[in-house]
């Protein structure tokens, strides 16, 4: 009997055309899974990677000024687990590519960078004083009303310096390690009292020394019973003692020979966040109708400590003080101050 060889069809041209397309498919799959790792793992895991990023000196150069030092980039801005990681890497090797394409670098720190997770992997939220003050925080209080680490200690690796502004201001090229130490003073790198007394003034929780300090040198004038009544005449008199322990809402040194004791009270926080609450008078459903007759038994600076003579007057960055002011239904000159 005459044995019958099986023959065998040769793949068709768009099945050898598909198979290739397949092969080339998976190669470039995994080249870029390994780029996607290897590029970012094995660079990130040194600070140095982020700064080959010519845009990221200012970051870099502050970091080596802070506290924070002896940590890596990815121990506070790569959050825990496993989405944390792929996220943290996705975004490195982008960025990567964006620089390498010609870029100058997407990434910038900010105070949204680092969440609660990241800071509890070293820090305990049990802590309630500050051993460097007689500061009583405690953090599990406020961690449970929702207050983020980064909230009060936006500071601590950067300075806030694109908060701040100094990022756009100074170029990269001009950054060094003299000009970072500047950006991490202590005003720019610690948490400032003004931003608890803007906190707690929103929530409506006591603004009282004893509520955050564990002592208080309190002058003796503030120790009458009267003395919340008598400060404002007081201030009137000379308000440059009040600076000596309220000074902690203002920016940046003042000349207070040329500042107004209005000025100061809008501008400071401690004051404003207690003037912004409605006077008892004003409260009265009569308040517009015999506000004249109180104008003119208590003189017109006691307004002035809220509101302006015009809309637009400097010294007028609160808003809410500056709704109301004489001359919408008056017709007074500046020169009444």
């Amino acid at each position: 009997m005459e044995k019958t060889v099986a023959s065998q069809t040769p793949p068709s041209k768009k099945s050898r055309k598909y198979l290739m397309t397949a092969v080339v498919v998976a190669v470039v799959f995994v080249l870029f899974i390994a780029l996607w790792y290897y590029v970012p793992v094995m660079g990130s895991d040194e600070s140095t990677f982020c700064a080959r990023c010519h845009s990221m000196a200012p970051e870099y150069l502050t970091w080596q000024s802070s506290n924070h030092a002896q940590f890596q980039c990815r121990e506070c801005h790569r959050e825990p687990g496993v989405t944390g990681f792929i996220r943290y890497q996705g975004r490195i090797f982008i960025e990567t590519l964006f620089y390498r394409s010609g870029g100058n670098g997407l990434t910038k720190v900010n105070s949204g960078s680092v969440s609660n997770s990241v800071c509890l992997g070293c820090h305990s939220k049990n802590r309630k004083y500050s051993p460097s003050s007689d500061t009583v925080v405690p953090h599990q209080k406020h961690l449970d009303k929702g207050i983020n680490c980064i909230d009060c200690h936006a500071g601590v690796a950067h300075g806030r310096i694109v908060e701040r502004g100094i990022t756009a201001k100074i170029p990269a090229e001009e950054w060094g390690q003299s000009l970072a130490d500047e950006q991490m003073d202590f005003e720019f790198s610690t948490p400032r009292m003004s931003t608890c007394l803007d906190c707690h003034g929103k929530r409506r929780v006591s603004q009282n020394c004893s509520t955050c300090h564990s002592r208080q040198l309190v002058p003796t004038t503030h120790k009458t019973g009267d003395w919340e009544r008598q400060h404002g005449s007081a201030a009137q008199k000379d308000f440059k003692p009040c600076n000596l322990c309220h000074s902690y809402s203002f920016n940046q040194s003042l000349d207070l020979t040329a500042l107004t004791v209005q000025s100061y009270i809008k501008n400071n926080t401690f004051c404003y966040n207690c003037h912004l609450q409605k006077p008892s008078t004003h409260k009265d459903p009569k308040f517009r109708e015999i506000h004249g007759d109180l104008v003119k038994s208590r003189g017109l600076d006691n307004c002035f400590s809220c509101h302006n003579i015009n809309k637009n007057e400097q010294n007028s960055n609160r808003g809410a003080i500056n709704k109301v002011y004489c001359n919408k239904c008056h017709w007074f000159s500046p020169k009444l101050k």
